[in-house]
């Protein structure tokens, strides 16, 4: 398995720009997420981070958008070295750029706070861990169709709560 940079040199107008930023320290998830990306045709344009913390600072000196290249989703793990995911997402959601910019979550945890707590920050989807791809893939194709916060689960139908 080939091993995904945390960090991409500065923006350079000849490279593509980042539509989506994947925060996930897990190597395993991080190609899951790659061969749907991949599959979807915007691999070339994800950024990875395995920490909090790089995350933040990467997502708080965005570059201006370029028209109709502008970031589209986030997708993050709760459970990150450094930062946790709960704190890097009440950060974004603070920032007045991306703070609508759907954000999938991606966890293990268990933890109804968690749980609770996304719900009330207004993700676009809640994916509990282990990811499958199919469970993956259903949360892809979901994501620019998602006025609600959903729940996708390897073997329940999605539930929609409304904002």
């Amino acid at each position: 398995m080939k091993t995904m940079p945390d960090h991409w040199a500065a923006h350079d107008p000849s490279e593509p720009s980042v539509r989506v930023v994947i925060v996930e320290d897990d190597e395993n998830d991080r190609e899951l997420l790659t061969r749907q990306l991949r599959k979807n045709k915007i691999d070339q344009h994800v950024r990875f981070f395995s920490d909090g913390k790089t995350a933040l600072k990467f997502l708080s000196n965005l570059p201006p958008p370029a028209p109709f290249c502008d970031l589209i989703a986030i997708f993050l793990d709760l459970k990150l070295p450094g930062l946790s995911g709960l704190k890097l997402l009440r950060e974004v959601r603070q920032m007045p750029r991306i703070k609508n910019t759907p954000v999938v979550i991606m966890t293990s945890s268990i933890n109804p706070k968690d749980f609770e707590e996304c719900q009330g920050l207004k993700v676009a989807a809640f994916i509990p861990k282990p990811v499958t791809f199919e469970v993956f893939s259903q949360a892809i194709m979901r994501l620019p169709h998602l006025p609600t916060f959903a729940v996708v689960h390897p073997n329940a139908p999605t539930r929609l709560h409304p904002d």
